[in-house]
């Protein structure tokens, strides 16, 4: 049995939404705000939890849309996929599809207004097909408890020895602590043995002294002559609840034996709920797992770690796990298959046959969306780049021009090349709807201009440590003069067919490449700087000194003063620019860092910039990825 669909209506920023889940590991993914401990409160609000954490409603828990809010909200839980020996449990409310059993719990709230703003709330439980089902019995609920892990947790806390601690209800749960009629638990023997020991310790022993001056030197002379007192040491009363609340969990290093920090007791508190879940065979109940943020106070290793095993044991074990986290790394690590993102008063899965992405795309995400890309998944919108340059060079840019990417919630993923299309379909629903979240791709157009037609290129060996010219070539490569304004429309149209639909946008430059359209720009200056000092310091293992920035602002400076007597136009200017990057003499990625820092300390207008139609595309898909 498992937690197969919650629907939810009007329950807080859900006016209603149904979340499919499977069973195994299932990841809630999403911004700040986007409703994953909604969907935590929703279920544990219809099971209840083993810990039996107070769970009600309040007036602020009915769906607001700014202006009303509703006064009846609606949870349903099914749970699918029932043995017959578990449906044997719940076989009043039972309900049969196909062949197969399911239960379905739901809970109705309400909301009564006074007339001083205030509300009465309260709320049922019912169970069976329709709402006019009846109540489902305590004894037959008790069986659908969940495991519950609360975000903000003390680990070391909740597995200490105190009245109504954790851990005594973690053990009190499992078979070896229940009730046997025919035969003393062997830890209430123990205690009583030690409670013979402690009393006589002292009555007769070294504690006798201490005994008679309490009963003696003291109570006696306190107490009243018709009703004499006295006392005597003991451990307090046996019964095994009580022993098991005596108890504590300690966690050590195996290594060097010292005690476990936050983040170690976190995971043996993590270990010790999942015991609840680990029943014998005979267990007829549900066995789900919730747990808020899984990555507190956890370094990313061991989130690794932990997620990998959620993933590869919980259907092993016979456990459903719901997660929610903020994680970049436990969302690069779980499967696509896993993830259910969370956005704009939706649940989307990222399941096969939910998104655009074929089998083959699942298996390549698989392999290569690592930690720094799955910060996507938490974003307000993205920007999808391909390669080292865009990465370092758009976020100084859409800063200069006032939409730090930052502010915005914006986050840049460099998917290193055209495997840009796998990670755009992420964000695409086979309907071909999107999922609220806008991305921007910013690719390039690749078609040289014609003044690039014939270009001269070094060749290079490696020899003894040191790079040794041997020779230059001269090629030719096909240009805007060898298309028509047909065929290259139709190339420009099918590549943005390919990233494009829902939310996803596909923003090319007017010619060739990013580093090119700056160079015919009005931050060509700024580039060719870049770019002469990217040559002078060998991809930086030099040292940038006041002698090579010297040295640049010469050569540059004389550059444009011999272009400025008309010889060359804009195209070919920029094209003796951008020569060096394209030969792969000077680093695409260390210009851009360069460049970059160098923009951030120019006075050039942002008007000039704004209105600038060689960098616009990338002014549009940072304006459109900020919503604006």
């Amino acid at each position: 049995m498992y937690l197969g669909k919650i629907h939810i209506e009007n329950f807080r920023r859900y006016k209603s939404v149904g979340v499919d889940f499977q069973q195994g590991l299932n990841l809630l993914v999403g911004e700040n705000d986007s409703g994953k401990s909604t969907i935590i409160d929703a279920i544990k609000l219809v099971t209840g939890t083993h810990s039996n954490d107070w769970n009600r409603l309040t007036k602020d828990d009915f769906h607001s849309d700014g202006t009303s809010r509703a006064t009846e909200l609606k949870i349903v839980c099914t749970f699918n996929e029932l043995s017959p020996e578990e449906a044997s449990a719940f076989l009043e409310w039972l309900s049969i599809s196909e062949g197969k059993y399911y239960l379905k719990l739901t809970l109705i709230g309400r909301r009564k207004e006074k007339s001083n703003s205030l509300s009465d709330v309260y709320f049922d439980v019912k169970a069976g097909e329709d709402e006019e089902s009846g109540m489902i019995s305590g004894e037959a609920k008790n069986k659908l408890k969940v495991t519950y892990l609360k975000a903000l947790r003390d680990a070391e806390y909740e597995l200490a020895s105190r009245r109504g601690s954790r851990l005594s209800q973690i053990l009190g749960a499992h078979e070896i602590f229940q009730d046997n009629e025919n035969k003393e638990h062997p830890l209430v023997e123990t205690m009583d043995k030690a409670n013979v020991e402690v009393k006589n310790y002292f009555e007769n022993g070294e504690g006798k002294e201490i005994a008679d001056t309490i009963n003696v030197n003291y109570l006696k002379e306190f107490s009243l002559l018709n009703n004499p007192l006295s006392s005597k040491f003991g451990i307090a009363p046996n019964d095994l609840g009580r022993i098991l609340e005596k108890l504590e969990l300690l966690g050590f290093s195996i290594k060097n034996g010292s005690n476990l920090g936050l983040g170690s007791n976190n995971l043996l508190f993590v270990a010790a709920e999942l015991l609840l879940l680990k029943k014998d065979s005979g267990y007829l109940g549900l066995k789900l797992s919730l747990i808020e943020e899984i990555e507190a106070h956890l370094h990313p290793q061991s989130q690794l770690n932990l997620i990998d095993f959620l993933s590869k044991q919980s259907v092993n074990l016979g456990f459903q796990t719901i997660i929610s986290t903020h994680s970049n790394s436990l969302a690069s690590k779980a499967d696509l298959n896993n993830l259910l993102l969370c956005k704009g008063g939706e649940v989307y899965s990222l399941r096969k046959g939910e998104t655009r992405l074929a089998d083959t795309d699942y298996f390549f995400l698989r392999r290569f969306l690592d930690d720094t890309k799955a910060n996507l998944f938490f974003a307000h919108a993205v920007i999808i780049v391909e390669g080292d340059a865009e990465n370092l060079l758009i976020p100084t840019f859409a800063e200069y021009i006032g939409y730090p990417l930052h502010k915005y919630g914006i986050s840049i993923v460099n998917v290193g090349n055209t495997a840009l299309l796998r990670y755009a379909k992420i964000f695409q629903r086979t309907d071909g709807t999107g999922i609220g979240i806008r991305v921007s791709c910013i690719t390039d157009r690749d078609i040289p201009p014609k003044e690039a037609g014939e270009y001269t290129y070094e060749v290079r060996r490696r020899k003894t440590g040191a790079i040794e010219q041997v020779g230059l070539l001269t090629d030719s490569r096909k240009t805007e003069e060898d298309y028509t304004a047909a065929q290259i429309k139709d190339i420009v149209d099918q590549k943005k067919a390919k990233f494009e639909g829902g939310d996803v946008k596909v923003y090319l430059p007017k010619v060739w490449t990013l580093e090119f359209e700056i160079a015919k720009s009005c931050l060509r200056n700024y580039l060719h700087r870049a770019i002469q000092i990217a040559l002078k310091t060998d991809d930086l293992e030099k040292e940038i000194t006041k002698e090579i920035l010297a040295d640049v602002a010469k050569k540059v400076e004389a550059d444009f003063a011999k272009w400025e007597d008309g010889a060359k136009d804009d195209s070919e200017i920029a094209v003796e620019i951008y020569a060096p990057l394209e030969r792969k003499l000077a680093s695409k990625a260390v210009t851009a860092q360069i460049f970059a820092r160098l923009l951030s300390k120019s006075k050039v207008p942002v008007q000039d910039i704004l209105d600038d139609d060689n960098l616009k595309y990338m002014v549009d898909a940072i304006k459109y990825a900020a919503y604006v």
